[in-house]
Protein backbone atom coordinates (compact mmCIF):
# COMPACT_ATOMS: atom_id res chain seq x y z
CA UNK A 1 0.00 0.00 0.00
CA UNK A 2 1.98 3.19 -0.74
CA UNK A 3 0.63 6.63 0.43
CA UNK A 4 -1.39 9.14 -2.00
CA UNK A 5 -1.59 12.96 -1.22
CA UNK A 6 -4.71 14.52 -0.24
CA UNK A 7 -7.90 13.49 1.79
CA UNK A 8 -11.19 11.22 0.16
CA UNK A 9 -14.50 12.21 0.86
CA UNK A 10 -15.55 11.77 4.36
CA UNK A 11 -18.70 9.81 5.94
CA UNK A 12 -19.58 9.99 9.37
CA UNK A 13 -19.14 6.38 11.18
CA UNK A 14 -18.08 4.79 13.71
CA UNK A 15 -14.83 3.42 14.67
CA UNK A 16 -15.79 -0.62 13.79
CA UNK A 17 -17.75 0.95 10.72
CA UNK A 18 -15.24 3.20 9.31
CA UNK A 19 -12.28 0.12 10.18
CA UNK A 20 -14.68 -1.93 8.25
CA UNK A 21 -15.13 0.37 5.10
CA UNK A 22 -11.09 0.84 5.10
CA UNK A 23 -10.87 -3.03 4.73
CA UNK A 24 -13.41 -3.26 2.02
CA UNK A 25 -11.75 -0.06 0.09
CA UNK A 26 -8.58 -2.39 0.10
CA UNK A 27 -10.36 -5.54 -0.81
CA UNK A 28 -12.15 -3.77 -3.32
CA UNK A 29 -8.96 -2.06 -5.22
CA UNK A 30 -7.46 -5.93 -5.11
CA UNK A 31 -10.57 -7.53 -6.74
CA UNK A 32 -9.61 -5.06 -9.70
CA UNK A 33 -6.39 -5.98 -9.27
CA UNK A 34 -4.82 -3.38 -8.10
CA UNK A 35 -2.14 -5.23 -5.21
CA UNK A 36 -0.26 -1.81 -4.49
CA UNK A 37 -3.19 0.73 -3.81
CA UNK A 38 -2.55 4.07 -2.74
CA UNK A 39 -4.28 5.20 0.55
CA UNK A 40 -5.80 8.03 -1.13
CA UNK A 41 -7.10 5.10 -3.50
CA UNK A 42 -8.21 3.41 -0.66
CA UNK A 43 -9.70 5.90 0.96
CA UNK A 44 -11.76 7.42 -1.34
CA UNK A 45 -12.99 3.93 -2.04
CA UNK A 46 -13.82 4.18 1.92
CA UNK A 47 -15.48 7.56 1.86
CA UNK A 48 -13.21 8.35 4.72
CA UNK A 49 -10.04 10.82 4.91
CA UNK A 50 -7.04 9.15 4.44
CA UNK A 51 -5.70 10.15 7.92
CA UNK A 52 -8.47 7.78 9.00
CA UNK A 53 -6.54 4.83 7.45
CA UNK A 54 -3.06 5.50 9.68
CA UNK A 55 -5.98 6.09 13.14
CA UNK A 56 -7.16 2.48 12.26
CA UNK A 57 -4.31 0.82 11.03
CA UNK A 58 -0.83 1.78 11.98
CA UNK A 59 1.12 0.44 9.90
CA UNK A 60 0.68 -1.35 5.93
CA UNK A 61 0.60 -4.77 7.02
CA UNK A 62 -1.75 -4.36 10.14
CA UNK A 63 -4.11 -3.23 7.76
CA UNK A 64 -2.94 -6.02 5.05
CA UNK A 65 -3.61 -8.59 8.31
CA UNK A 66 -7.52 -7.18 9.02
CA UNK A 67 -7.95 -7.68 5.24
CA UNK A 68 -6.90 -11.24 5.39
CA UNK A 69 -8.75 -11.82 8.62
CA UNK A 70 -11.75 -10.88 6.88
CA UNK A 71 -11.11 -12.58 3.47
CA UNK A 72 -10.71 -15.86 5.86
CA UNK A 73 -13.46 -15.64 7.94
CA UNK A 74 -15.40 -15.03 5.23
CA UNK A 75 -13.94 -18.32 3.14
CA UNK A 76 -14.23 -20.74 6.59
CA UNK A 77 -18.19 -19.28 6.55
CA UNK A 78 -18.39 -20.89 3.00
CA UNK A 79 -17.26 -24.46 4.10
CA UNK A 80 -20.21 -26.50 3.86
CA UNK A 81 -19.81 -29.94 5.73
CA UNK A 82 -21.19 -32.58 2.92
CA UNK A 83 -22.70 -36.07 4.17
CA UNK A 84 -19.72 -38.41 4.06
CA UNK A 85 -23.05 -40.81 3.75
CA UNK A 86 -24.02 -39.31 -0.05
CA UNK A 87 -23.49 -41.01 -3.29
CA UNK A 88 -19.66 -40.25 -4.03
CA UNK A 89 -20.78 -38.14 -7.45
CA UNK A 90 -22.68 -35.86 -5.36
CA UNK A 91 -20.41 -35.42 -2.65
CA UNK A 92 -18.36 -34.58 -5.27
CA UNK A 93 -20.52 -32.38 -7.29
CA UNK A 94 -21.42 -30.49 -3.87
CA UNK A 95 -17.11 -29.83 -3.32
CA UNK A 96 -16.92 -28.37 -6.80
CA UNK A 97 -19.42 -26.17 -6.19
CA UNK A 98 -18.05 -25.07 -2.70
CA UNK A 99 -14.85 -24.70 -4.54
CA UNK A 100 -16.24 -22.42 -7.48
CA UNK A 101 -17.86 -19.41 -5.14
CA UNK A 102 -14.57 -19.93 -2.47
CA UNK A 103 -12.61 -19.04 -5.70
CA UNK A 104 -14.65 -16.28 -7.12
CA UNK A 105 -13.73 -14.77 -3.65
CA UNK A 106 -10.22 -15.35 -3.32
CA UNK A 107 -9.15 -15.43 -6.85
CA UNK A 108 -7.51 -11.98 -6.77
CA UNK A 109 -7.10 -11.04 -2.86
CA UNK A 110 -5.34 -15.28 -2.67
CA UNK A 111 -2.65 -13.65 -4.86
CA UNK A 112 -1.67 -10.85 -2.72
CA UNK A 113 -2.19 -12.96 0.44
CA UNK A 114 0.78 -15.37 -0.49
CA UNK A 115 2.85 -12.58 -1.26
CA UNK A 116 2.60 -10.97 2.05
CA UNK A 117 2.50 -14.39 3.61
CA UNK A 118 6.32 -14.74 2.74
CA UNK A 119 6.34 -11.61 4.92
CA UNK A 120 4.17 -11.81 7.62
CA UNK A 121 4.10 -14.40 9.96
CA UNK A 122 0.40 -13.03 11.06
CA UNK A 123 -0.74 -13.24 7.33
CA UNK A 124 0.94 -16.54 6.85
CA UNK A 125 -0.67 -18.37 9.89
CA UNK A 126 -3.77 -16.87 9.12
CA UNK A 127 -4.15 -18.32 5.65
CA UNK A 128 -2.93 -21.82 6.71
CA UNK A 129 -5.35 -21.90 9.45
CA UNK A 130 -8.31 -21.42 6.44
CA UNK A 131 -6.01 -23.91 3.92
CA UNK A 132 -6.21 -26.66 7.31
CA UNK A 133 -10.20 -26.19 7.65
CA UNK A 134 -11.08 -26.90 4.01
CA UNK A 135 -8.84 -29.55 4.54
CA UNK A 136 -10.21 -30.95 6.95
CA UNK A 137 -13.69 -30.79 5.26
CA UNK A 138 -12.35 -32.66 2.59
CA UNK A 139 -11.46 -35.11 5.08
CA UNK A 140 -14.38 -35.61 6.37
CA UNK A 141 -16.38 -35.51 3.33
CA UNK A 142 -14.46 -38.30 2.09
CA UNK A 143 -14.02 -40.06 4.27
CA UNK A 144 -15.42 -43.79 3.17
CA UNK A 145 -12.88 -43.56 0.28
CA UNK A 146 -9.81 -42.69 2.33
CA UNK A 147 -10.30 -45.01 4.88
CA UNK A 148 -10.66 -47.57 1.92
CA UNK A 149 -7.66 -46.71 0.55
CA UNK A 150 -5.43 -45.63 3.30
CA UNK A 151 -3.30 -44.01 1.05
CA UNK A 152 -2.13 -41.17 3.27
CA UNK A 153 -1.42 -39.10 -0.31
CA UNK A 154 -4.74 -39.47 -1.15
CA UNK A 155 -6.11 -36.88 0.66
CA UNK A 156 -2.42 -34.32 -0.42
CA UNK A 157 -4.31 -35.00 -3.81
CA UNK A 158 -7.67 -34.04 -3.15
CA UNK A 159 -6.75 -31.11 -1.35
CA UNK A 160 -4.17 -30.10 -4.35
CA UNK A 161 -7.11 -30.41 -6.42
CA UNK A 162 -9.91 -28.36 -5.08
CA UNK A 163 -7.39 -26.03 -3.90
CA UNK A 164 -7.00 -21.93 -5.15
CA UNK A 165 -3.73 -23.03 -7.70
CA UNK A 166 -5.55 -25.64 -9.27
CA UNK A 167 -8.74 -23.48 -10.77
CA UNK A 168 -6.02 -20.85 -10.69
CA UNK A 169 -3.67 -22.07 -12.84
CA UNK A 170 -6.57 -23.72 -15.18
CA UNK A 171 -8.57 -20.05 -15.89
CA UNK A 172 -5.90 -17.67 -15.55
CA UNK A 173 -2.66 -19.33 -16.85
CA UNK A 174 -4.35 -21.80 -19.36
CA UNK A 175 -7.76 -19.79 -19.97
CA UNK A 176 -10.37 -22.14 -19.10
CA UNK A 177 -13.82 -20.36 -18.36
CA UNK A 178 -14.76 -21.49 -15.18
CA UNK A 179 -17.20 -24.18 -16.11
CA UNK A 180 -14.80 -25.65 -17.81
CA UNK A 181 -12.33 -25.54 -14.54
CA UNK A 182 -14.93 -27.07 -12.77
CA UNK A 183 -15.21 -29.99 -15.08
CA UNK A 184 -11.23 -30.77 -15.13
CA UNK A 185 -11.52 -30.18 -10.86
CA UNK A 186 -14.74 -33.22 -11.05
CA UNK A 187 -12.99 -35.17 -13.22
CA UNK A 188 -9.58 -35.16 -11.49
CA UNK A 189 -11.56 -35.89 -8.29
CA UNK A 190 -12.99 -38.73 -9.82
CA UNK A 191 -10.39 -40.08 -10.88
CA UNK A 192 -8.78 -40.22 -7.79
CA UNK A 193 -11.66 -41.36 -5.48
CA UNK A 194 -12.94 -43.96 -8.40
CA UNK A 195 -10.08 -44.78 -10.33
CA UNK A 196 -12.59 -47.45 -12.21
CA UNK A 197 -15.34 -45.50 -13.20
Amino acid sequence: MSEGKGDGPRRRRNPEQTRKAIIEGLLSAVHEGEFDPTTRDIAERAGVSERSIFVHFPSRIALLTAAVDQQSEQVEAMIAEVDPALPLERRIDAVVRQGEAIFRLQREPRVLGLVESLRSPAVDARMRLTDKRIRDALARAFAPELDRDRDAQLLDMLDATVGWPYRHHLIDRRGLSARAASDAVRRTLTTLLAPDR
